[in-house]
């Protein structure tokens, strides 16, 4: 094309977002979108990314790049020798099977040494079934926003955790796929239930016949105590879901902290503290690595003010010698 469309990081999690936002049997079908469903994606994304200004024609051709891209790096992960590297998300191997690989497949020479983290999220959309009908689309949708809207609570508690925001997300959507056939399973188990009530026991009385004076009992009697248990029911997964975002932010709270407390009570931190101190030997510098490697002496020593360290500092080693 004449003007390609530049398609940064943020654009992409964007289109993989709203494929998974509609990723169902009314848009989708084994063999590859609808053209109802690619209407409604290009219409989310451009609602969503106004600034990309990318045609249908862009979006369709960097959807199936994806594809692409993905299947090539798993069936470079099948090989013996091959693993990946979840945090840079990224494929570890050594440079002579990266040559075997390149040999075979030379568009796989990029991901030498670029990541791809959208390899899970386009698993769960490639690799799983597609989901059967379209139900509610407005309740999904309110799912889905509700799924994303905690994800960004948590990512915007702990700056740099988008990726395990991402994480999050497909977390949440399992809780809420399984509650919401876990619905669907307590309606059947409740409609075999009642029509087992309706249907006469063997050795008793034929059902009586009702009366003319008698209201009739309508099938729609039925229909409001079903809603009341969906209700319910989505009311326990809405508590679920906010109790694991809860859960979530507390890891990452505690995440947080532990790195923070890492960095303050440093090896390094101690090592350039150590510098500044003219009353210590040279023995006793080269010892104190191994005081340090300790991470209850690195905080004792960095909380001494400056004129005690040394003090402390000797009679650690003195310790160490005996």
């Amino acid at each position: 094309m004449a003007n390609r469309a530049r398609w940064v990081m943020k654009f992409e999690k964007g289109l993989i977002d709203i494929l998974h936002e509609n990723n169902n049997s009314h848009y989708r079908t084994p063999n590859g979108w609808r053209s109802e469903g690619w209407k409604k994606i290009v219409k989310d994304f451009n609602d969503r990314h106004p600034d990309a200004g990318f045609t249908k024609v862009q979006i369709q051709e960097h959807e199936t790049q994806l594809k692409k891209d993905y299947k090539l790096i798993k069936s470079i992960l099948q090989r013996d020798g091959v693993s990946w590297d979840q945090n840079a998300s990224m494929i570890r191997t050594t440079d002579e099977i990266w040559d075997e690989i390149i040999d075979e497949s030379p568009k796989a020479r990029k991901y030498q040494s670029k990541s791809f983290p959208l390899l899970q999220s386009l698993e769960m959309l490639l690799e799983r079934d597609i989901p059967e009908g379209v139900g509610n689309i407005d309740e999904e949708d309110n799912n889905t926003s509700t799924l994303r809207s905690m994800s960004r609570r948590l990512s915007a508690l702990v700056p740099g955790s988008i990726d395990e925001g991402e994480n999050n997300i497909i977390a949440l959507q399992r809780t809420l796929e399984l509650g919401s056939q876990g619905l669907e399973d307590v309606d059947l188990l409740q409609n075999h239930d009642e029509e087992a009530l309706e249907r006469p026991q063997p050795g008793a009385d034929p059902k009586p016949q009702q009366r003319a004076d008698e209201p009739a009992q309508s099938s729609s009697c039925i229909e409001p105590q079903k809603d009341k248990r969906k209700k319910r029911k989505a009311s326990d997964i809405q508590q679920t879901m906010e109790a694991y975002l809860d859960f979530r932010m507390k890891q990452a709270r505690t995440k947080e902290q532990t790195k923070k407390d890492g960095e303050q009570f440093s090896i390094s931190r101690c090592i350039k503290a150590l510098h500044s101190m003219t009353d210590v030997s040279d023995q006793v510098r080269v010892l104190a690595a191994d005081v340090f490697k300790d991470a209850v002496n690195r905080e004792i020593f960095l909380s001494y003010e400056p004129r005690l360290r040394a003090l402390w500092l000797k009679r650690e080693v003195n310790r160490l010698l005996c």
